[in-house]
């Protein structure tokens, strides 16, 4: 099987690079709303809602499930963000007329950290859901602006349409807690924070930087970057980690860089559904300001499962840093067996399929319609599995021990199987 490389755009940054004084954006922060769209239904298998600041989103699922998305402010320190998600049942082709409508199913509820946060060593946490000092009363950041595209078309104001893609551009401030307070309230940065979140169907991509503005040098004693609110979890699996079966959530803790250095991905499951978190390779997907005695993952820990991304590293005016990540839910995989675990999903906009192996094997796998296995890019993969074309419409799976993989295909770069 010839492979080709499939090169993440943020590895050009690295994963700490020299920046620009801290007065403006970071490169590639969204910038004002452009003026209105026309005023027209659009087109798309996504149906967008915007009534004030709230962004509500319908897609299918599969049959006879919607997925709907409800992105607002939120949280202590009001930053936008998607705040819930949830199942809609609906067996018409197309999602539900109002993409508002209370999920009759819960799968995810940003009532603490979604996005972020970091941990200041010796002033505690900023960002995300935390107060100043865990006191409840003072912010640690603050939304600077927000502003959302359908099928790259700028949206404001109440409109209902439809779309394939939706995306939302936020820039948040991050306070500094190591600085003095004036008149009670924080007000020198840490960092200018700059979240691209691209929705399409059951996925949201997730693109986050951070240009750091501190006036003095400070040490971020933890930084967890990508999070998981999932409800109700009942079981979680790590691709290349320590829980290489479904394991009791009860059971679920936490594990080190060194020990499981491929590790990127967990997926957990509820009575309902699964979702995937996927941590992209490059900038700090790579691990990098991680230490091989460092925690990599930590799962069941107040409701919430953790990609720790950097442990006690000193960051100064200029820095910066970034991650991307992608968040899949799902009712039903394509397998899940004693023996092999996949699912479909979408990364950078082409259709993925995330394949684990648990064991020893050697079997065929069935592509799902529309998917060509002859052509696709291996980007993603961890211990003994080994793919390959076999015919147009399967792939041939063996490996030795677990593993796993992930394979993007729908690209002009996708490489020919052999």
């Amino acid at each position: 099987m010839k492979i080709k490389a499939f090169v993440c755009y943020f590895l050009l940054l690295g994963c700490l690079s020299s920046a620009a004084a801290c007065g403006g954006d970071d490169e590639g922060a969204p910038v004002p709303p452009p003026p209105a769209p026309p005023e027209d239904a659009g087109s798309g298998n996504m149906r967008v809602k915007t009534r004030g600041e709230n962004l509500y989103i319908a897609a299918k699922m599969d049959g006879e499930r919607d997925i709907v998305y409800w992105f607002k402010r939120c949280m202590f320190n009001e930053l936008y963000t998607f705040y819930r998600v949830g199942i809609v049942r609906n067996t018409a082709s197309e999602p539900i007329r109002d993409p508002s409508r209370e999920p009759e199913i819960e799968l995810n509820l940003a009532f603490s950290d979604n996005i972020g946060p970091f941990a200041v060593s010796g002033y505690g946490w900023c960002g995300a859901n935390h107060s100043y000092k865990e006191g409840q009363k003072v912010r640690t950041a603050y939304n600077e602006r927000f502003s959302v595209r359908a099928n790259d078309r700028p949206v404001t104001g109440d409109v209902t349409l439809l779309a394939d893609s939706v995306t939302v551009d936020v820039v948040n401030v991050i306070l500094d807690p190591s600085r003095p307070l004036e008149d009670g309230e924080l007000r020198d940065p840490l960092c200018r924070e700059t979240v691209h979140y691209r929705i399409e169907g059951r996925n949201i991509e997730v693109s986050a930087s951070h240009l750091f503005c501190n006036t003095a040098p400070v040490t971020i004693e933890t930084y967890y970057g990508m999070q998981s609110m999932f409800a109700n979890e009942t079981q979680t699996f790590t691709s290349g980690g320590a829980y290489t079966d479904w394991t009791v959530q009860s059971g679920v803790s936490q594990f080190l860089k060194g020990d499981y250095p491929e590790f990127r991905r967990f997926v957990e499951r509820n009575a309902s559904a699964y979702q995937s978190s996927f941590l992209l390779p490059g900038g700090l997907g790579d691990h990098g300001m991680l230490g091989d005695g460092d925690i990599v993952f930590i799962g069941n820990s107040s409701a919430k499962s953790y990609h720790k991304l950097i442990s006690r590293k000193r960051f100064e005016n200029g820095d910066r840093i970034a991650w991307r990540g992608v968040y899949t839910w799902f009712a039903e995989p394509l397998a899940d067996d004693a023996g092999l675990f996949c699912y479909e999903g979408a990364v950078a906009g082409r259709r993925a399929l995330f394949l684990d192996v648990r064991v020893a094997c050697s079997r065929m796998l069935e592509l799902p319609s529309g998917l060509d296995a002859r052509r696709f890019d291996l980007f993603d993969a961890n211990g003994d599995l080994r793919v390959e074309a076999s015919g147009k419409s399967a792939l041939r799976l063996s490996a030795g021990g677990p593993g796993g993989c992930v394979l993007l295909f729908g690209g002009e770069d996708g490489a020919e199987g052999e």
